[in-house]
């Protein structure tokens, strides 16, 4: 059984006819016949009946070529694979994506790449101020992130800033200072803090008290932590909008932190089409949107 013969099969069936397939695949209508007899002898079993002037698929037929169609297009992707990779395009893009990023921004610029680049796998790295080591240590290909750029050898674009506000819940004790709390007052509280992979020491990310903090993964859990009024913390605007406006919390501090995000990726390694793409779209396309 060849590949060859099932793609006769299945053009026989879509024509109509051996006629029609012998002139579709530019084969005399007799090598047409003959690959579909060869394959019948080794199958065993009929795939058409004869009896009428067009042939008919047999029982047996029909349940052969639904096999038949899955394999060839499982074949087809295949080829489409290896064209995609004879181009240079990577088979997986690693992003290094900071907890803070608009995820809508995120979303878009996905379905933008997945249409363009479908062969190539997404794995995204959500990350806490560690974008830069996951460059450097080879473990992300690209990082839409706050980046620590100590030993300049990274490649980085300002793209745009997040505000990180300081917030509690309505009922919390520290509400009463009206957004004018101290840091005295901040620090007799627990603060709620992202956890993160960061190994470098000197990253403290605004702890106020050390000794007095509750770590979690992800800002939806922190959000509602903060909601129910277990401690204070800063959160990106964005993700608390709604929260400020129904005043389910409240801020502390007269004005925000303000931290910059970057598309970056290591000086030492080319980006392939795939990463290309990404950095254009977000560094020169999308630049001026994004804000």
């Amino acid at each position: 059984m060849t590949l060859d013969q099932l793609q006769v099969l299945q053009t026989i069936v879509k024509s109509g006819s051996f006629r029609a397939a012998s002139l579709e695949l530019h084969r005399a209508q007799s090598a047409v016949s003959y690959s579909i007899r060869s394959l019948e002898n080794e199958l065993g079993f009929k795939l058409f009946s004869r009896d009428q002037y067009r042939p008919q698929l047999t029982p047996q037929g029909r349940a052969f070529l639904k096999k038949a169609d899955d394999l060839i297009f499982q074949f087809d992707e295949l080829e489409e694979t290896a064209e995609f990779l004879k181009r240079g395009h990577e088979p997986i893009i690693r992003l290094a994506v900071s907890a803070m990023w608009p995820l809508p921004l995120l979303v878009t610029a996905l379905k933008d790449f997945t249409s363009r680049f479908p062969q190539t796998e997404i794995k995204i790295i959500h990350d806490v101020l560690s974008a830069d080591e996951q460059l450097l240590e080879d473990q992300a290909d690209l990082a839409l992130a706050v980046i620590f750029n100590d030993r300049s050898l990274l490649v980085t674009e300002e793209l745009f800033p997040v505000n990180m506000v300081a917030v509690c819940s309505a009922k919390h004790p520290l509400a009463k200072f009206k957004g004018k709390a101290p840091n005295s007052e901040l620090a007799k509280y627990p603060q709620i803090i992202m956890s993160t992979t960061v190994k470098s020491s000197n990253r403290s990310a605004g702890i106020i008290n050390p000794d007095h903090v509750i770590s979690v993964q992800d800002y939806l859990t922190k959000k509602a932590f903060l909601v129910d009024g277990l401690g204070w913390g800063r959160m990106p605007e964005h993700v608390i909008k709604e929260e400020i406006k129904d005043k389910s919390l409240v801020t502390l501090l007269p004005k925000p932190q303000v931290a910059q995000l970057y598309i970056a990726h290591h000086s030492q390694k080319e980006l392939g089409p795939c990463g290309k793409f990404l950095w254009d779209y977000f560094s020169n396309r999308q630049k001026k949107k994004l804000k």
